[in-house]
Protein backbone atom coordinates (compact mmCIF):
# COMPACT_ATOMS: atom_id res chain seq x y z
CA UNK A 1 0.00 0.00 0.00
CA UNK A 2 1.36 3.30 -0.83
CA UNK A 3 2.04 6.36 1.55
CA UNK A 4 0.70 8.83 -0.71
CA UNK A 5 -1.36 11.06 2.12
CA UNK A 6 -4.72 12.00 2.31
CA UNK A 7 -5.72 15.52 2.32
CA UNK A 8 -5.26 17.32 5.27
CA UNK A 9 -7.44 19.71 6.17
CA UNK A 10 -6.02 21.33 8.91
CA UNK A 11 -2.55 21.59 9.73
CA UNK A 12 -0.64 18.73 9.82
CA UNK A 13 1.65 19.20 13.04
CA UNK A 14 5.23 17.90 11.83
CA UNK A 15 4.86 17.29 8.11
CA UNK A 16 7.56 18.80 6.22
CA UNK A 17 6.82 22.34 5.33
CA UNK A 18 3.30 22.44 7.04
CA UNK A 19 3.82 25.51 9.41
CA UNK A 20 5.20 27.52 5.73
CA UNK A 21 2.14 25.90 4.16
CA UNK A 22 -0.59 27.22 6.10
CA UNK A 23 1.11 30.23 6.57
CA UNK A 24 -0.98 31.91 4.04
CA UNK A 25 -5.05 31.07 4.02
CA UNK A 26 -6.56 32.03 0.14
CA UNK A 27 -9.37 33.79 0.30
CA UNK A 28 -11.82 30.64 -0.73
CA UNK A 29 -15.07 32.58 0.71
CA UNK A 30 -15.01 35.20 -1.82
CA UNK A 31 -14.34 32.57 -4.67
CA UNK A 32 -17.42 31.07 -3.17
CA UNK A 33 -19.46 33.92 -2.71
CA UNK A 34 -18.51 35.24 -6.36
CA UNK A 35 -19.31 31.99 -8.01
CA UNK A 36 -22.76 31.72 -6.27
CA UNK A 37 -23.67 35.38 -7.08
CA UNK A 38 -22.99 34.58 -10.67
CA UNK A 39 -24.33 31.63 -10.55
CA UNK A 40 -27.61 32.83 -8.43
CA UNK A 41 -28.01 36.06 -10.74
CA UNK A 42 -26.58 34.91 -14.05
CA UNK A 43 -26.06 31.26 -15.56
CA UNK A 44 -29.23 29.47 -13.26
CA UNK A 45 -31.60 32.49 -13.54
CA UNK A 46 -30.78 31.77 -17.64
CA UNK A 47 -31.15 27.81 -17.20
CA UNK A 48 -34.54 28.60 -15.87
CA UNK A 49 -35.67 31.87 -18.06
CA UNK A 50 -33.98 29.98 -21.65
CA UNK A 51 -36.62 26.73 -21.49
CA UNK A 52 -39.05 28.99 -20.39
CA UNK A 53 -39.12 31.81 -23.15
CA UNK A 54 -39.44 28.53 -25.50
CA UNK A 55 -42.17 26.65 -23.41
CA UNK A 56 -44.41 30.15 -23.75
CA UNK A 57 -43.08 31.42 -27.17
CA UNK A 58 -42.04 34.59 -25.78
CA UNK A 59 -40.13 36.74 -28.72
CA UNK A 60 -36.94 36.39 -27.69
CA UNK A 61 -37.35 32.72 -28.06
CA UNK A 62 -36.73 31.69 -30.80
CA UNK A 63 -34.03 34.57 -32.30
CA UNK A 64 -30.27 34.62 -32.15
CA UNK A 65 -30.41 36.46 -29.18
CA UNK A 66 -31.78 33.27 -27.21
CA UNK A 67 -28.68 31.26 -29.00
CA UNK A 68 -26.64 34.12 -27.50
CA UNK A 69 -28.01 33.97 -24.03
CA UNK A 70 -27.39 30.19 -24.47
CA UNK A 71 -23.59 30.53 -24.95
CA UNK A 72 -23.64 33.53 -22.22
CA UNK A 73 -25.69 30.61 -19.86
CA UNK A 74 -23.11 28.23 -20.68
CA UNK A 75 -19.77 30.16 -19.92
CA UNK A 76 -21.62 31.86 -16.22
CA UNK A 77 -22.24 27.96 -15.34
CA UNK A 78 -18.81 26.72 -16.43
CA UNK A 79 -16.01 29.39 -15.64
CA UNK A 80 -18.55 31.67 -13.32
CA UNK A 81 -20.27 29.17 -11.05
CA UNK A 82 -17.88 25.86 -11.32
CA UNK A 83 -14.52 28.00 -12.35
CA UNK A 84 -14.57 30.06 -9.04
CA UNK A 85 -15.35 27.54 -7.19
CA UNK A 86 -12.84 25.16 -7.97
CA UNK A 87 -10.14 27.59 -8.31
CA UNK A 88 -11.33 28.97 -4.79
CA UNK A 89 -11.19 25.66 -3.65
CA UNK A 90 -8.19 24.42 -4.82
CA UNK A 91 -6.21 27.69 -4.08
CA UNK A 92 -7.11 26.46 -0.12
CA UNK A 93 -6.23 22.93 -0.31
CA UNK A 94 -2.76 22.83 -2.61
CA UNK A 95 -0.93 23.35 0.36
CA UNK A 96 -2.21 21.23 2.50
CA UNK A 97 -1.71 17.97 0.50
CA UNK A 98 1.51 19.31 -1.36
CA UNK A 99 3.23 20.28 1.94
CA UNK A 100 3.91 23.59 -0.24
CA UNK A 101 2.94 27.01 0.24
CA UNK A 102 1.33 28.76 -2.32
CA UNK A 103 3.29 29.92 -5.07
CA UNK A 104 2.87 33.42 -6.63
CA UNK A 105 0.18 34.10 -4.29
CA UNK A 106 0.55 37.91 -5.42
CA UNK A 107 -1.55 36.55 -8.34
CA UNK A 108 -4.48 35.35 -6.43
CA UNK A 109 -6.23 38.60 -5.91
CA UNK A 110 -6.17 39.29 -9.79
CA UNK A 111 -8.26 35.96 -10.47
CA UNK A 112 -11.79 36.85 -9.10
CA UNK A 113 -11.82 40.56 -10.88
CA UNK A 114 -10.18 39.38 -13.86
CA UNK A 115 -12.97 36.02 -14.64
CA UNK A 116 -16.09 37.90 -13.30
CA UNK A 117 -14.93 41.05 -15.27
CA UNK A 118 -14.62 38.71 -18.25
CA UNK A 119 -17.90 36.94 -17.86
CA UNK A 120 -19.99 39.81 -17.14
CA UNK A 121 -18.83 41.83 -20.47
CA UNK A 122 -19.38 38.23 -22.39
CA UNK A 123 -23.01 37.91 -21.12
CA UNK A 124 -24.09 41.81 -21.65
CA UNK A 125 -21.95 42.43 -25.18
CA UNK A 126 -22.80 39.20 -26.82
CA UNK A 127 -26.53 39.05 -26.45
CA UNK A 128 -27.16 43.09 -26.18
CA UNK A 129 -24.43 45.01 -27.68
CA UNK A 130 -23.50 46.21 -31.21
CA UNK A 131 -20.79 48.26 -32.94
CA UNK A 132 -17.52 49.09 -31.98
CA UNK A 133 -19.03 49.06 -28.05
CA UNK A 134 -19.73 44.97 -28.62
CA UNK A 135 -16.25 44.13 -30.56
CA UNK A 136 -14.26 45.73 -27.92
CA UNK A 137 -16.01 44.20 -24.89
CA UNK A 138 -15.83 41.09 -26.45
CA UNK A 139 -12.42 40.86 -27.02
CA UNK A 140 -11.43 42.44 -23.94
CA UNK A 141 -13.32 39.62 -21.63
CA UNK A 142 -11.92 37.23 -23.57
CA UNK A 143 -8.16 38.54 -23.15
CA UNK A 144 -9.23 38.75 -19.24
CA UNK A 145 -10.09 35.30 -19.30
CA UNK A 146 -6.77 34.07 -20.85
CA UNK A 147 -5.29 36.34 -18.43
CA UNK A 148 -6.88 34.69 -15.26
CA UNK A 149 -6.37 31.27 -16.51
CA UNK A 150 -2.59 32.18 -17.26
CA UNK A 151 -2.40 33.18 -13.18
CA UNK A 152 -3.76 30.64 -12.00
CA UNK A 153 -1.58 27.92 -14.09
CA UNK A 154 1.33 29.69 -12.80
CA UNK A 155 0.44 29.51 -8.84
CA UNK A 156 -0.66 25.69 -10.09
CA UNK A 157 2.83 25.10 -11.44
CA UNK A 158 4.73 26.98 -9.23
CA UNK A 159 2.92 24.90 -6.08
CA UNK A 160 2.72 21.20 -7.64
CA UNK A 161 5.77 20.78 -9.68
CA UNK A 162 7.88 21.76 -7.22
CA UNK A 163 10.50 18.99 -6.43
CA UNK A 164 9.30 18.53 -2.76
CA UNK A 165 5.77 18.71 -3.56
CA UNK A 166 3.70 15.62 -2.14
CA UNK A 167 0.67 15.70 -4.45
CA UNK A 168 0.77 12.90 -5.71
CA UNK A 169 -2.00 11.84 -8.36
CA UNK A 170 -4.03 15.15 -7.59
CA UNK A 171 -0.86 16.93 -8.64
CA UNK A 172 -1.76 14.95 -12.27
CA UNK A 173 -5.23 16.56 -12.20
CA UNK A 174 -4.45 19.63 -11.10
CA UNK A 175 -2.02 20.43 -13.50
CA UNK A 176 -3.82 18.87 -16.22
CA UNK A 177 -6.76 21.40 -15.26
CA UNK A 178 -4.92 24.26 -15.66
CA UNK A 179 -3.80 23.43 -18.82
CA UNK A 180 -7.33 22.75 -19.55
CA UNK A 181 -8.71 26.34 -18.39
CA UNK A 182 -5.79 27.53 -20.74
CA UNK A 183 -6.98 25.90 -23.36
CA UNK A 184 -10.54 26.52 -23.54
CA UNK A 185 -9.47 30.44 -22.83
CA UNK A 186 -7.35 30.47 -25.56
CA UNK A 187 -10.02 28.92 -28.03
CA UNK A 188 -12.66 31.43 -26.54
CA UNK A 189 -10.34 34.16 -27.81
CA UNK A 190 -10.23 32.82 -30.59
CA UNK A 191 -13.72 32.03 -31.70
CA UNK A 192 -14.44 35.93 -30.31
CA UNK A 193 -12.01 36.99 -32.39
CA UNK A 194 -13.79 35.39 -35.08
CA UNK A 195 -16.84 37.08 -33.80
CA UNK A 196 -15.11 40.66 -34.36
CA UNK A 197 -13.88 39.96 -38.01
CA UNK A 198 -16.83 37.47 -38.95
CA UNK A 199 -19.50 40.42 -37.58
CA UNK A 200 -20.91 37.25 -36.39
CA UNK A 201 -23.86 37.08 -33.59
CA UNK A 202 -22.28 34.32 -31.81
CA UNK A 203 -19.81 31.53 -31.87
CA UNK A 204 -19.92 29.21 -34.51
CA UNK A 205 -21.31 26.18 -32.79
CA UNK A 206 -19.35 23.25 -33.79
CA UNK A 207 -15.80 25.68 -32.47
CA UNK A 208 -18.23 26.52 -29.74
CA UNK A 209 -18.78 22.99 -28.61
CA UNK A 210 -15.32 22.17 -28.51
CA UNK A 211 -14.76 25.15 -26.33
CA UNK A 212 -17.16 24.17 -23.72
CA UNK A 213 -16.17 20.33 -23.82
CA UNK A 214 -12.32 21.07 -22.86
CA UNK A 215 -14.06 23.48 -20.35
CA UNK A 216 -15.87 20.79 -18.69
CA UNK A 217 -14.38 18.02 -18.43
CA UNK A 218 -10.38 18.94 -19.57
CA UNK A 219 -10.32 21.69 -16.30
CA UNK A 220 -13.86 21.46 -14.25
CA UNK A 221 -14.32 17.89 -14.30
CA UNK A 222 -10.15 16.94 -13.89
CA UNK A 223 -10.17 19.37 -10.86
CA UNK A 224 -13.32 17.74 -9.23
CA UNK A 225 -12.07 14.61 -9.83
CA UNK A 226 -8.96 15.05 -8.75
CA UNK A 227 -10.28 16.60 -4.98
CA UNK A 228 -12.41 13.69 -5.08
CA UNK A 229 -9.57 11.11 -5.88
CA UNK A 230 -8.19 12.48 -2.86
CA UNK A 231 -10.80 13.53 0.11
CA UNK A 232 -13.88 11.18 -0.96
CA UNK A 233 -11.40 7.55 -0.02
CA UNK A 234 -10.40 9.34 3.57
CA UNK A 235 -14.27 8.82 4.06
CA UNK A 236 -14.92 5.12 2.84
CA UNK A 237 -11.94 3.89 3.29
CA UNK A 238 -10.72 2.78 -0.50
CA UNK A 239 -7.01 1.78 -0.34
CA UNK A 240 -4.72 4.21 -1.76
CA UNK A 241 -3.98 3.63 -5.60
CA UNK A 242 -1.61 6.26 -6.82
CA UNK A 243 -0.76 4.11 -10.08
CA UNK A 244 -4.40 3.50 -11.09
CA UNK A 245 -5.46 7.64 -9.91
CA UNK A 246 -2.11 9.29 -11.77
CA UNK A 247 -3.62 6.64 -15.31
CA UNK A 248 -7.17 7.97 -14.68
CA UNK A 249 -5.98 11.70 -14.55
CA UNK A 250 -3.84 11.32 -18.32
CA UNK A 251 -6.42 8.67 -19.75
CA UNK A 252 -8.93 11.55 -19.10
CA UNK A 253 -6.18 14.55 -20.40
CA UNK A 254 -6.24 12.07 -23.58
CA UNK A 255 -10.05 11.86 -23.90
CA UNK A 256 -10.70 15.68 -24.32
CA UNK A 257 -7.30 16.09 -26.49
CA UNK A 258 -8.85 13.43 -28.78
CA UNK A 259 -12.42 14.50 -28.82
CA UNK A 260 -11.72 18.64 -28.77
CA UNK A 261 -8.80 18.05 -31.44
CA UNK A 262 -11.12 16.08 -33.25
CA UNK A 263 -13.79 18.30 -33.44
CA UNK A 264 -11.90 21.74 -34.08
CA UNK A 265 -10.49 19.42 -36.78
CA UNK A 266 -13.52 18.66 -38.54
CA UNK A 267 -14.37 22.64 -38.06
CA UNK A 268 -11.28 24.11 -39.32
CA UNK A 269 -9.86 21.34 -41.91
CA UNK A 270 -12.55 18.84 -43.30
CA UNK A 271 -15.40 16.55 -41.86
CA UNK A 272 -13.88 12.50 -42.15
CA UNK A 273 -15.24 9.14 -40.91
CA UNK A 274 -11.21 9.15 -39.38
CA UNK A 275 -11.64 12.04 -37.59
CA UNK A 276 -14.43 11.46 -36.19
CA UNK A 277 -13.59 8.12 -34.83
CA UNK A 278 -10.73 9.77 -33.07
CA UNK A 279 -13.47 11.75 -31.27
CA UNK A 280 -15.48 8.40 -30.95
CA UNK A 281 -12.08 7.18 -28.97
CA UNK A 282 -11.44 10.36 -26.96
CA UNK A 283 -15.23 9.95 -25.60
CA UNK A 284 -14.39 6.28 -24.65
CA UNK A 285 -12.00 7.42 -22.66
CA UNK A 286 -13.44 10.02 -20.58
CA UNK A 287 -16.05 7.04 -19.81
CA UNK A 288 -12.76 4.99 -19.07
CA UNK A 289 -11.67 7.94 -16.56
CA UNK A 290 -15.38 8.38 -15.00
CA UNK A 291 -15.59 4.61 -14.25
CA UNK A 292 -12.35 4.61 -12.79
CA UNK A 293 -12.50 7.71 -10.29
CA UNK A 294 -16.27 6.40 -9.10
CA UNK A 295 -13.67 2.64 -8.47
CA UNK A 296 -11.16 4.46 -7.15
CA UNK A 297 -13.24 7.06 -4.47
CA UNK A 298 -15.31 3.75 -3.09
CA UNK A 299 -18.59 6.16 -2.68
CA UNK A 300 -20.57 3.53 -4.44
CA UNK A 301 -19.52 0.16 -2.15
CA UNK A 302 -17.38 1.64 0.53
CA UNK A 303 -15.13 -0.64 2.71
CA UNK A 304 -15.36 1.46 6.19
CA UNK A 305 -17.35 4.09 6.95
CA UNK A 306 -15.00 7.35 8.38
CA UNK A 307 -17.70 9.96 7.73
CA UNK A 308 -18.68 11.75 10.62
CA UNK A 309 -22.40 10.91 12.34
CA UNK A 310 -23.17 14.28 11.64
CA UNK A 311 -22.30 14.72 8.07
CA UNK A 312 -23.94 11.25 7.38
CA UNK A 313 -26.59 13.19 5.59
CA UNK A 314 -24.83 15.32 3.84
CA UNK A 315 -22.35 12.46 2.15
CA UNK A 316 -25.02 11.30 0.53
CA UNK A 317 -24.12 14.24 -2.22
CA UNK A 318 -21.13 12.83 -2.71
CA UNK A 319 -22.29 9.28 -3.09
CA UNK A 320 -24.89 10.79 -5.47
CA UNK A 321 -22.49 12.57 -7.46
CA UNK A 322 -20.48 9.31 -8.07
CA UNK A 323 -23.72 7.24 -9.13
CA UNK A 324 -24.37 10.25 -11.79
CA UNK A 325 -20.62 10.02 -12.90
CA UNK A 326 -21.07 6.39 -13.71
CA UNK A 327 -24.48 7.38 -15.55
CA UNK A 328 -22.05 9.79 -17.50
CA UNK A 329 -19.47 6.80 -18.16
CA UNK A 330 -22.23 4.38 -19.28
CA UNK A 331 -24.23 7.26 -21.59
CA UNK A 332 -20.92 8.16 -23.21
CA UNK A 333 -19.57 4.79 -23.58
CA UNK A 334 -23.33 3.79 -25.20
CA UNK A 335 -23.16 7.03 -27.61
CA UNK A 336 -19.58 6.52 -28.59
CA UNK A 337 -19.64 3.11 -29.43
CA UNK A 338 -22.52 3.63 -31.61
CA UNK A 339 -21.02 6.86 -33.05
CA UNK A 340 -17.73 5.17 -33.99
CA UNK A 341 -19.47 2.30 -35.71
CA UNK A 342 -21.17 4.70 -37.84
CA UNK A 343 -17.99 6.78 -38.40
CA UNK A 344 -19.84 10.28 -36.70
CA UNK A 345 -19.82 11.55 -33.58
CA UNK A 346 -22.30 11.72 -30.37
CA UNK A 347 -25.20 14.17 -32.31
CA UNK A 348 -25.92 17.54 -30.68
CA UNK A 349 -28.75 15.69 -28.13
CA UNK A 350 -26.66 12.91 -26.75
CA UNK A 351 -23.70 15.70 -26.08
CA UNK A 352 -26.14 17.71 -24.23
CA UNK A 353 -27.55 14.39 -22.46
CA UNK A 354 -24.32 13.80 -21.07
CA UNK A 355 -23.45 17.36 -20.70
CA UNK A 356 -26.37 17.92 -18.20
CA UNK A 357 -25.60 15.17 -16.07
CA UNK A 358 -22.13 15.99 -15.94
CA UNK A 359 -23.15 19.54 -14.59
CA UNK A 360 -25.93 19.27 -12.65
CA UNK A 361 -25.79 15.50 -11.47
CA UNK A 362 -21.87 15.49 -10.70
CA UNK A 363 -20.69 19.01 -10.79
CA UNK A 364 -23.29 20.91 -8.68
CA UNK A 365 -23.27 17.85 -6.78
CA UNK A 366 -20.01 17.35 -5.47
CA UNK A 367 -19.82 21.60 -4.78
CA UNK A 368 -22.94 20.83 -2.40
CA UNK A 369 -21.40 18.26 -0.88
CA UNK A 370 -17.99 18.99 -0.57
CA UNK A 371 -18.97 22.23 0.83
CA UNK A 372 -20.89 20.70 3.34
CA UNK A 373 -18.37 18.19 4.51
CA UNK A 374 -14.91 20.08 4.46
CA UNK A 375 -15.92 23.98 4.05
CA UNK A 376 -14.70 25.44 7.22
CA UNK A 377 -18.33 27.59 7.53
CA UNK A 378 -20.51 24.54 7.05
CA UNK A 379 -18.25 22.24 9.92
CA UNK A 380 -18.99 25.15 12.74
CA UNK A 381 -22.63 24.94 11.34
CA UNK A 382 -23.17 21.48 11.97
CA UNK A 383 -22.79 22.51 15.97
CA UNK A 384 -25.27 25.52 15.62
CA UNK A 385 -27.93 24.18 13.54
CA UNK A 386 -27.76 19.75 14.20
CA UNK A 387 -31.55 19.79 13.10
CA UNK A 388 -31.18 20.59 9.51
CA UNK A 389 -31.02 16.67 8.39
CA UNK A 390 -34.63 16.86 6.70
CA UNK A 391 -33.76 20.34 4.81
CA UNK A 392 -30.33 18.48 3.23
CA UNK A 393 -32.12 15.54 2.38
CA UNK A 394 -34.86 17.40 0.48
CA UNK A 395 -31.86 19.19 -1.24
CA UNK A 396 -30.06 16.01 -2.30
CA UNK A 397 -33.70 14.91 -3.23
CA UNK A 398 -34.18 17.73 -5.14
CA UNK A 399 -31.07 17.63 -7.30
CA UNK A 400 -31.36 13.86 -8.21
CA UNK A 401 -35.14 14.85 -9.63
CA UNK A 402 -33.29 17.87 -11.54
CA UNK A 403 -30.74 15.45 -12.82
CA UNK A 404 -33.28 12.63 -14.45
CA UNK A 405 -35.73 15.53 -15.49
CA UNK A 406 -32.81 17.23 -17.58
CA UNK A 407 -31.52 14.23 -18.97
CA UNK A 408 -35.01 12.66 -19.81
CA UNK A 409 -35.58 15.30 -22.75
CA UNK A 410 -31.89 15.00 -24.01
CA UNK A 411 -32.18 11.31 -24.20
CA UNK A 412 -35.44 11.60 -26.46
CA UNK A 413 -33.79 13.63 -28.63
CA UNK A 414 -35.34 13.86 -32.30
CA UNK A 415 -38.29 12.24 -31.00
CA UNK A 416 -39.13 14.92 -29.06
CA UNK A 417 -39.32 18.33 -30.40
CA UNK A 418 -42.09 20.18 -30.01
CA UNK A 419 -42.43 23.17 -27.18
CA UNK A 420 -43.07 20.54 -24.27
CA UNK A 421 -39.38 19.44 -24.01
CA UNK A 422 -38.66 22.62 -22.49
CA UNK A 423 -40.84 22.28 -19.33
CA UNK A 424 -38.79 19.49 -17.34
CA UNK A 425 -35.66 21.55 -18.41
CA UNK A 426 -37.36 24.44 -16.65
CA UNK A 427 -38.51 22.47 -13.87
CA UNK A 428 -35.28 21.09 -13.37
CA UNK A 429 -33.96 24.74 -13.45
CA UNK A 430 -36.21 25.82 -11.03
CA UNK A 431 -34.87 22.78 -8.52
CA UNK A 432 -31.27 23.02 -9.09
CA UNK A 433 -31.77 27.04 -8.39
CA UNK A 434 -33.96 26.30 -5.19
CA UNK A 435 -30.99 24.19 -3.97
CA UNK A 436 -27.89 26.68 -4.77
CA UNK A 437 -30.09 29.66 -3.30
CA UNK A 438 -30.68 27.48 0.11
CA UNK A 439 -26.89 26.63 -0.31
CA UNK A 440 -25.86 30.33 -0.70
CA UNK A 441 -28.31 31.33 2.23
CA UNK A 442 -26.89 28.36 4.40
CA UNK A 443 -23.32 29.76 3.85
CA UNK A 444 -24.28 33.31 4.48
CA UNK A 445 -25.64 33.10 7.76
CA UNK A 446 -22.83 30.63 9.03
CA UNK A 447 -20.15 33.17 8.11
CA UNK A 448 -22.26 35.79 10.14
CA UNK A 449 -23.28 33.78 12.63
CA UNK A 450 -19.46 32.60 13.17
CA UNK A 451 -17.89 36.46 13.20
CA UNK A 452 -20.45 36.67 16.23
CA UNK A 453 -18.76 37.86 19.46
CA UNK A 454 -18.38 34.66 22.10
CA UNK A 455 -18.71 32.09 18.76
CA UNK A 456 -14.74 30.35 19.21
CA UNK A 457 -15.98 29.95 23.04
CA UNK A 458 -19.23 28.77 21.98
CA UNK A 459 -17.94 26.26 19.33
CA UNK A 460 -15.21 24.66 22.34
CA UNK A 461 -17.78 23.90 24.79
CA UNK A 462 -20.03 22.02 22.05
CA UNK A 463 -17.00 20.28 21.16
CA UNK A 464 -16.22 19.18 24.45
Amino acid sequence: MSNEPSIPLTEVRGAPHAAHASAYDAPYRRFIAASLALAIGGGFMLSLLLPLARAEKWAWGSGIRWQALVQAHGQLQLIGFGGLFVMGMSLRLMPRFSGRPLAFRTLVPTLIPAIVTSLVLRSIAEPWGSGATRDVALIASAVLLLVGGIAFTAIIWGTLLHRESRAGATGYYFVLGSIGFCAGAMLNLLQVIEIVRGDLAIAPVSKETAQVFVQQYGFLLMFISGVGGRAVPTFTGAPSRPVASRAAALILGAGVALFAGAMLWMTYRSPSSTAARVGDIGQLLTALAFAMSVWLSGALWPSKNRVAAASQTAFWFVRSAYAWMLAAAVLTAWYGVRAFVDGSLPDTFELDAIRHVLTIGVLTMMVVGMSLLIVPEFAGRRLQHPDERILIWAMIAALNIASALRLWPAVEGINWLTSTRYWPIAAAASLTSGVVIVFATMFVQSYVEQRKPGWGAARSRNAA
